[in-house]
């Protein structure tokens, strides 16, 4: 996973947790949300995972160096925090890079003064496809209303660890959802698996916002 940092030539209006499109050429893009919160951060942040074939993110990682442009879209995307219902329960459920606009979300409700219990739930196979950790975990003990739980699905999870898929902790921490807002990020069969146990917890459809990451087309 890394970290791509971008510097807008001009003005570049976004919400953190919205998507943009990066171009390797005029015919080759791929969608990547945004981490960054633009009253907190001095540029655009991407977390990137390389794919296994993935034309533009070996690209991203194997040829893109400091200095080089690259051509981006506008944002797009309803994934974002939503100001004006600060008691509201937000509940966040990620896998893999499905964590960055998840925590651009936190940090602008956070930003936002939000009151309300936010809990962020990121789910791997294992400890190692895991990150940001360490910054949640501050994050957890500067907000006494966030609440963070890494979770791994194969193996013995360490301590400070949660065992097992990272939806089903996430249902059985939480309970049931009537009233909150619910944010599903990540694998597309988590996501749509989300969607529907959450509605079934209590959410209301109309607060659940979903970004399944999709496989690009080959």
């Amino acid at each position: 996973m890394v970290c791509v940092k971008l510097d807008p030539a001009g003005p570049f209006e976004y919400r953190a947790g919205q998507y943009i499109n990066c171009f390797k050429d005029a015919s080759t893009a791929r969608s990547y949300s945004l981490a960054s919160v633009s009253r907190l951060d001095d540029c655009i942040k991407l977390h990137v995972r390389k794919i296994p074939q993935g034309i533009v993110s070996t690209w991203i990682h194997e040829a893109l160096a400091p200095g080089d442009r690259i051509e981006i879209s506008e944002a797009a995307g309803d994934c974002f925090y939503v100001p004006g219902n600060p008691e509201q329960g937000l509940l966040l459920i990620g896998t893999g890079s499905g964590l960055a606009p998840l925590y651009g979300i936190v940090r602008d409700a956070l930003l936002e003064g939000h009151s309300g219990p936010i809990r962020l739930y990121h789910g791997s196979l294992n400890v190692e496809g895991l990150y940001l950790i360490e910054e949640l975990r501050r994050l957890s003990e500067e907000h006494e209303n966030f609440t963070y739980a890494p979770c791994v699905s194969q193996g013995d999870a360490p301590e400070g660890f949660y065992q097992g898929i990272v939806l089903d902790v996430a249902l059985k921490e939480t309970g049931k959802l009537s009233g909150w807002r619910v944010y599903l990020c990540g694998n597309p069969d988590m996501v749509n698996a989300a969607r529907k146990k959450t509605f079934l917890a209590g959410a209301s459809m109309k607060d659940i916002y979903a970004d399944p990451f999709l496989p690009a087309p080959s």
